[in-house]
């Protein structure tokens, strides 16, 4: 047993090497050459590093230099090694079916949600942990964050199908008396939505502008400044609806394109925008992000009849703001991020929108040598 673990921990460990040698040569300039040697070490100009015991310290040090680099002028960079964070979350979404041949819509979406977390940062990782507050029980909700000076990733998972409300009924008539029907149900437990997705953005001034530190709060805009970004976005989506929940008055004036069991869809996008961070006074910053999108969706409907697959272009967006007050120890703030997603076809389209509102503070801990 203990040649086999040992025979693991090899292979683990030269495929971490092979991993950061690769991931260098992406973003490190053509003329370097990385390479490991019969001894076990990986070599790059300016670096002779022991894999087994210092592959940290490379791929941070090779990050600080491409990805972290900062104007001082504009950006004081981080001083402390570590951050830990308490966030209050209030969390909201709703989704819009809509018959496109007709004027009728219906709206669902649960109670906000609120939720208490702690948080843990390094550098440009952020990880927590978080509860509800109230009774919501959802399935399934974690993101994960990297943000560095250039480029940045968001990475998300949300499954959620309890506690719905029927919010808003448009359209819909009552074919006896003629008059708008009024929900007598409003509590809706027959729809479940599972969402995974990921964002990635390039930040083109990014020696000037700091967008962790509107975000993550590892660093401080000292200059009101803005950029350009440009990123992707990959995100799929699910949407499964039993509309036998629904009141008899409600399914029988509904049309048929809203008659779906599942929607499933992939949706590719590119996005590009500006962020401006205002330095309103000393270690305030306030943010503002708009980056709207266009996207390639693959969707799949399936019905009590067939399933059918469409492919169509659609415009989505995204938009952020923040405020905080940061004096490189103790910070305090809050943000919103803002999510719309839309699927239209000829005979339905869907609207879905989901953010969440953040109340934050925490504390910088063990200053980094080079600031001692």
């Amino acid at each position: 047993m203990g040649a086999i673990g040992n025979n693991k921990t090899k292979i683990t460990r030269r495929t971490i090497a092979l991993l950061v040698m690769l991931s260098a040569t992406i973003i490190l300039p053509a003329q370097n050459i990385i390479s490991i040697d019969s001894l076990g070490i990986l070599k790059y100009p300016g670096y002779i590093i022991d894999y087994t015991s210092k592959g940290i310290k490379f791929t941070n040090d090779v990050i600080d230099k491409h990805l972290d680099s900062k104007d001082t002028r504009y950006i004081t960079p981080n001083l402390y090694k570590w951050t830990f964070m308490l966030q209050y979350s209030d969390c909201y979404e709703y989704y819009k079916f809509s018959a496109r041949n007709t004027p009728q819509s219906i709206t669902l979406s649960p109670d906000n949600r609120n939720k208490l977390g702690v948080y843990v940062g390094w550098k440009w990782i952020f990880l927590g942990w978080s509860f509800d507050l109230g009774r919501h029980n959802t399935k399934a909700d974690w993101n994960f964050s990297f943000y560095t000076a250039k480029v940045g990733i968001d990475v998300f998972h949300r499954k959620t199908g309890e506690n719905f409300k029927l919010r808003k009924l448009s359209g819909f008539t009552d074919p006896i008396s003629g008059k708008d029907i009024i929900p007598q149900q409003r509590l809706f437990d027959g729809i479940s939505v599972e969402q995974t997705g990921v964002n990635l953005y390039y930040i083109f001034n990014n020696k000037k502008f700091s967008y962790p530190a509107a975000y993550s709060q590892t660093g401080n805009q000292r200059i009101s400044c803005g950029s350009f970004i440009l990123g992707f976005s990959y995100s799929r989506q699910s949407f499964e609806m039993d509309i036998t929940k629904f009141e008899d008055k409600i399914k029988e004036a509904m049309p048929s394109s809203m008659n779906f069991k599942r929607i499933k869809y992939h949706d590719y996008s590119i996005n590009a925008g500006y962020s401006y961070n205002w330095v309103f006074a000393k270690n305030c910053l306030a943010n503002l992000s708009l980056t709207p999108a266009i996207g390639y969706k693959r969707s799949r409907i399936s019905t009590d009849e067939d399933k059918s697959i469409f492919n169509n272009i659609n415009i989505d967006f995204v938009s952020r703001a923040a405020i905080v007050y940061n004096n490189s120890r103790f910070f305090v703030g809050a943000s919103l991020v803002s999510h719309t997603y839309t699927y239209r076809k000829k005979a339905l389209s869907i609207v879905n929108g989901f953010g969440v509102f953040n109340v934050y503070t925490g504390v910088n801990l063990f200053r980094k040598e080079e600031n001692k």
